[in-house]
């Protein structure tokens, strides 16, 4: 089974949230469904992170290896596990257990506690179904859980080999049971629900965007115009307009994407590669995409030009193993999406 990375997380340092906790592995036992909890280990209870900057540095002494997923409670919450089908408000943190450095995060975003969900991002499920509001836990897991067996092509940092410790710190808050939910019976979208690819009328991009080349299955070729500077504000251009429900703010999008960087062309991100749409809140993600998703329609393509600034900073760049400065290029269907609760 394969696990990847969170797919464009929000800002990596608006995930100050996290607060420094003394493990605990004392936490629920069995989650909604009456399935057991990830079990502690020795990696997990070790977990401990710094506070009183941007971005929460781990303490923990590294490299750090693990064999099999771990999960301890950092800080013990109050209240009931989340919900079977329910859903939890999360803010987390990944960090590279070669070297500590944080790799991905985002801020307070809504999650469901639906099993099958979180397809190729399997690893969120294990870390959010045993959870209750105001608990903190860290979830240890081998890279390849997190990146999935090719390292490289998933984009993991370099050094970082199948056993190197990915570790996420997260906390909770904000429990909801499904029977609130005012959206309806349903928290996901079945594939047969969703659009194979952008279907449209196609558009022409305006002068200096990227040449879009598009494969019989949809999956774009990012090309930059030859000797062009990359632009130093976000661009937005869509270049396939759907005719399926709009997007509004919050809502759930179910987006097959890919990202590239300007200077160099190399993709750094793909749903393509992992071959499925990625579902998530269009408030949990970086500016520059969601501001490429609201008020657009299912069934488009949208090409988004994002600078630092609109991404994640030239620290978190930095982080990622890009240079600070560095312009990224998403190509995004818009699939399906389920409205905001």
């Amino acid at each position: 089974m394969k696990r990847k990375h969170v797919i464009v997380p929000a800002v990596v340092a608006a995930a100050a949230l996290i607060l420094t906790g003394c493990s605990s592995s004392s936490g629920p036992s069995k989650d909604a469904r009456g399935e057991a909890c990830i079990a502690s280990g020795s990696v997990s209870d070790s977990i401990k992170v710094k506070t009183g900057e941007d971005t929460p540095s781990l303490e923990t002494k590294t490299p750090i290896t693990v064999d099999k997923a771990e999960r301890t409670v950092l800080k013990q919450g109050k209240g009931d596990v989340v919900a079977a089908d329910g859903s939890i408000n999360i803010s987390f943190l990944v960090y590279n257990g070669l070297d500590g450095t944080a790799i991905n995060g985002a801020s307070e975003t809504l999650v469901q506690n639906t099993p099958n969900l979180y397809t190729g991002t399997e690893w969120v499920e294990d870390l959010i179904r045993c959870a209750v509001p105001g608990q903190q836990a860290a979830l240890a897991m081998p890279a390849s859980d997190f990146f999935g067996e090719d390292l490289t092509a998933a984009g993991a940092p370099e050094g970082v080999k199948k056993n190197t410790a990915i570790v996420v710190v997260a906390d909770f808050t904000e429990a909801k049971d499904a029977e609130a939910d005012n959206r309806g019976s349903s928290d996901s979208l079945s594939p047969d629900e969703l659009l194979k690819k952008a279907e449209g009328t196609a558009k022409e991009a305006p002068a200096g965007f990227p040449k879009v080349e598009l494969a019989e299955n949809g999956e774009p070729t990012i090309t930059m115009p030859e000797g062009a500077a990359a632009p130093t504000e976000l661009k937005i251009a869509t270049i396939i307009e759907g005719e399926g429900d709009v997007v509004n703010p919050g809502d759930t999008v179910y987006v097959n994407y890919k990202g590239v960087i300007w200077s160099t062309g190399k993709e750094f991100d793909s749903s393509w590669s992992r071959g499925e749409p990625t579902p998530f809140p269009t408030t949990g993600v970086i500016p520059g995409f969601q501001k490429a998703l609201e008020g657009q329609k299912v069934g488009s393509q949208i090409i988004s030009i994002v600078p630092p600034a609109e991404g994640y900073g030239a620290d978190g760049l930095q982080q990622m193993g890009q240079e600070p400065d560095a312009v990224m290029v998403f190509v995004l269907d818009i699939v399906g999406v389920l409205p905001a609760k």
